[in-house]
């Protein structure tokens, strides 16, 4: 039984696969409480794998991402939801903070790092590497192995889970130190939460 906060089908809003039309399955809970998290992992619902292969049917695309909180923290179900998948001809894609190293058995793995908020970085191998950018030193970073690497601004709203008005100024600042760093380093790449300027989920 898997603890789920929502299911939805959208466009991957950031990284390597921004744009492209995906099932999001968000479990519910998380291991860290940051402090510019802009996401409600509140628990919705509970389902056995099974039921949520049967619930994304209706939809046409065949790429999911599994995100939370973070799925590792259920790591049993959502291997078994995994293998379910795979089954059925689905590209898997694991959204994860990096505290724990284990994949689920995933095509593609993201991780994003939150040192600032007490995570102890595990995971330092994947596809891609997405950094929430604070000011962080890059080169303790780079010395992981990912096939991309991206820079991400923050976004400085009024109050927690995307609610309030953005601080167009705090934000934009927060932009060009990201843009700053990406161009120092170019090992990094500018990546930007897209489905939130499309006014997407």
């Amino acid at each position: 039984m898997l603890r789920i906060s929502e299911i939805f089908y959208s466009l991957q809003g950031e990284g390597f696969h921004a744009g492209t039309p995906a099932i999001f399955i968000r479990g519910a809970g998380c291991n860290l409480a940051c402090d510019f998290c802009d996401t409600d992992f509140s628990l919705k619902e509970k389902l056995e794998p099974e039921e949520i292969v049967a619930r994304i049917a209706e939809h046409p695309a065949k790429f999911v991402v599994l995100t939370g909180g973070d799925p590792t923290i259920q790591a049993e179900g959502f291997r078994k939801l995994t293998e379910l998948l795979h089954a059925r001809g689905y590209f898997v894609t694991m959204e994860t903070n990096g505290t724990s190293e284990d994949t689920l058995g995933v095509d593609w793995v993201t991780v994003s790092p939150k040192l600032s908020q007490g995570g102890d970085w595990k995971l330092k191998t994947g596809n891609e590497l997405k950094l929430v950018f604070e000011g962080q030193d890059l080169t303790f970073f780079e010395v992981s192995n990912f096939s991309h690497y991206f820079l991400q601004p923050k976004e400085i709203r009024t109050g927690r889970f995307g609610k309030g008005e953005r601080d167009l100024a705090a934000t934009r600042a927060e932009w060009e130190r990201t843009i700053a760093a990406a161009m120092a380093r170019p090992r990094w790449k500018l990546s930007f939460q897209l489905h939130k300027e499309l006014g997407l989920r």
